[in-house]
């Protein structure tokens, strides 16, 4: 601890979470890492959350803030980093967990290197029995590259310096809804690269009130949209990507192609797909591209099964 200033101010934004916030501040608690404030903000909550997270202020270095109105998440982190007290910002979705020993972990790698502003740790995806359903993986090539191509670092799990992050801040516009943190971490990432920290870092837990469990094509493409303009007009994130603009627009477009196909508008889905090959010819030969493949060949079949079945009535 740096006098009185605790090492990491872990923020947890949330929102009608009474049922899932407990297990992830239990996950904080279970922590073998101490020097760390938990500041949990509430977004006008209609539930018990306020009242579940208050009884862990005997167990943590706890402060609750609670909003008058519901706002964007954006709005909620921006504010529990404002009032945060320490070095290092962790963002921490509510219905989210640490894995054991994360932040000794994320300790040590600052120890090592006392002059890293801005890393993270891999997250792990699970259903709500705690099987692992994904693990995101990290692009290969030089950091802008990777953070052109996707986003790996997704909310939970990264840690930032908080003076750094408070010259950036998560962007409140709300057609930037699901890509608020690719953008603010282009934006970090302009200012400052960031670095993997070895191991585990957050369970994301899949669940059917998830916020991003549905994500429809249409709505994925504005959001794109706001988040392609909002970084172009910053001298310092354009210039970050301008090396792989070109990625940068052809992930989204394969994106919008995938999600397309599986809601079964396979006609936008091929002309999205053209669009990201133009950009990209590359994302040809990935595994999200085969994985399109199987959808509209699922498609081809289903129709060709409807039709089967008329000839025959």
């Amino acid at each position: 601890m740096d006098g009185d200033r605790p090492l990491i101010s872990i923020i947890i934004p949330t929102f009608n979470r009474a049922d899932h916030i407990g297990r992830c501040l239990d996950s904080v608690v279970a922590q073998s890492f101490e020097d760390c404030q938990v500041v949990v903000v509430d977004n006008a909550s209609t539930d018990d959350t306020v009242s579940v997270a208050g009884g862990y202020a005997e167990r943590m270095d706890l402060r609750v803030v609670v909003n008058e109105l519901n706002h964007e998440r954006s709005f909620s982190r921006n504010r529990g980093a404002e009032v945060a007290g320490g070095r290092y910002l962790l963002f921490l979705d509510s219905d989210d967990e640490l894995t054991p020993g994360a932040l000794e972990r994320a300790a040590e790698f600052m120890a090592a290197d006392p002059d890293c502003r801005f890393f993270f740790q891999l997250l792990r995806i699970v259903d709500e029995s705690g099987v692992t359903v994904y693990r995101p993986k990290v692009g290969r090539g030089t950091m802008d590259r990777v953070l052109a191509e996707g986003n790996p670092l997704s909310c939970s799990g990264v840690y930032v310096e908080r003076e750094l992050f408070l010259r950036h801040r998560f962007d409140e516009d709300p057609g930037l809804v699901g890509s608020e943190d690719w953008h603010c971490w282009i934006g970090v990432a302009a200012e400052q690269l960031p670095r993997i920290c070895p191991g585990d870092g957050a369970v994301l837990v899949v669940h059917p009130g998830r916020s991003s469990a549905v994500d429809p094509w249409r709505s994925a493409e504005r959001r794109f949209a706001c988040l392609t303009a909002g970084l172009l007009q910053d001298d310092a994130a354009r210039r970050f990507l301008a090396p792989h603009l070109g990625l940068f627009r052809a992930t989204q477009a394969h994106y919008v192609a995938v999600k397309a196909a599986g809601q079964s508008a396979f006609r936008i889905s091929l002309v999205r797909f053209g669009r990201a090959i133009r950009h990209n010819p590359g994302l040809m030969f990935t595994r999200r591209t085969m994985h399109l493949f199987r959808l509209w060949l699922g498609g081809v079949l289903r129709v060709a099964g409807r039709t089967g079945k008329a000839e025959s009535n």
